[in-house]
């Protein structure tokens, strides 16, 4: 066997014909291929063995010792082997015998007697399918490599993400948990404060002493109300509370809420208009939970109108939804307000109700819990457009 070089392609040709195995090295070298040389199946197995990098084998089909088909079927029972192109050389012409050199792993054959650009046509095409195969194989090496890599990040991120994820939780819980305890612990003495209030109104006191009362009223009716949102709030996020749900007549309402809203509303002058068939559009939903919503919505409007200003209800239905629109004369949202508008402990310094935002908060969580939306854009002209969107 001639030394072989490691800066070209390689080929073993085995052929147990010395003047075969002449012609082929000849044909070969010319053409610019490293070629080294075994006269059996058994000699070719053990050179193919120690030097692994043969780009192509020649294989001669009638051999001593082991044939080329032995040898080929040998190749590919050889992981190390088994991709490397085999071109059978053989006089035989039987298609039998042709198709059995297929069937135990051959690429290609070429028939006796020689032809060198027959022979050097077939090495260069299933050369080029090789180089492109192990190509190929390297960039998949590459991509699963890459893959490999990516995923590892990937799970430490999802680890990372997920420890995040639990402390929110934990903070999460520790909050509601907190906003329960504190509604609870407001609720019990304010409950005493309000009575007592309500006996110090009948009492007769003069004037200064009245407005006093009037002021602590509205002091402690402001601090019921945040610790009932504060404990609704807790409620629906933790899902402690189930919906009782009904159907509910718009109308109804929007005038449940004016009413709770009276004072609010001459105080400023306002005027509440509507454009739609409140009396005939019905809601299925919580009516306490609803009404809250429709109350907040438009206290809320009146609190950001200016005086003698105009609210507008509007309601619109399909066979999906039904929205109800308020549309108010205010001033408008600023960018950061539109943004957490709806969000839990965001101050902001516009729009926001008595109980530092608490109230549209819930009006959120509410409508979520109803699988509805409140949508909340700023006017065309001027002033806000806050909808209350309701399933159908």
């Amino acid at each position: 066997m001639e030394t072989i070089s490691n800066n070209k392609i390689k080929i073993l040709a085995v052929d147990d014909n010395p003047k075969n195995i002449q012609v082929i090295g000849s044909i070969l070298r010319d053409a610019g291929y490293s070629v080294g040389f075994a006269n059996d199946g058994q000699q070719a197995l053990d050179l193919l063995s120690k030097i692994q990098d043969f780009d192509l084998v020649l294989l001669d089909v009638n051999m001593p010792i082991m044939d080329g088909f032995e040898t080929c079927k040998a190749m590919r029972n050889n992981k190390n082997l088994k991709e490397i192109p085999v071109i059978f050389l053989t006089a035989l012409n039987d298609p039998k015998d042709l198709v059995a050199g297929f069937e135990v792993g051959g690429q290609d054959y070429v028939t006796k007697p020689f032809n060198s650009k027959e022979i050097l046509s077939r090495v260069k095409t299933h050369i080029d399918l090789k180089r492109n195969k192990d190509q190929l194989k390297k960039v998949n090496q590459w991509l699963e490599e890459k893959v490999e890599e990516r995923t590892k990040e990937l799970q430490k991120t999802n680890v990372k993400l997920e420890e995040a994820n639990q402390e929110l939780r934990e903070l999460d819980k520790a909050k509601s948990d907190f906003l329960s305890l504190i509604s609870h612990q407001i609720k019990t003495p304010l409950n005493g404060i309000i009575g007592f209030i309500t006996v110090l109104k009948n009492e007769e006191v003069d004037s200064n002493i009245k407005e006093m009362i009037h002021y602590l009223e509205i002091s402690a009716n402001r601090l019921d109300r945040f610790a009932s949102v504060s404990l609704k709030i807790t409620e629906l996020r933790t899902k402690k509370i189930e919906l009782q749900k009904r159907d509910i007549i718009l109308a109804d309402l929007v005038e449940s809420a004016q009413a709770n809203l009276t004072e609010r509303i001459k105080t400023k002058d306002i005027s509440i208009t509507y454009d739609g068939k409140l009396d005939h559009t019905v809601i299925n939903g919580a009516q306490e939970l609803v009404g809250f919503c429709f109350e907040s919505v438009i206290k809320n409007a009146v609190n950001y109108s200016p005086n003698e200003g105009v609210i507008h209800v509007k309601v619109e239905t399909d066979v999906e939804k039904t929205v109800c629109s308020f549309i108010d004369q205010g001033e408008g949202f600023n960018s950061d307000t539109l943004k957490n508008l709806f969000q839990l402990f965001v101050p902001s310094s516009e729009y926001l109700d008595e109980n530092n935002g608490l109230d549209l908060a819930l009006v959120k969580l509410i409508m979520d819990a109803h699988g509805g939306k409140i949508i909340a854009t700023n006017n065309k002209e001027k002033g806000t457009i806050v909808s209350l969107i309701f399933p159908n």
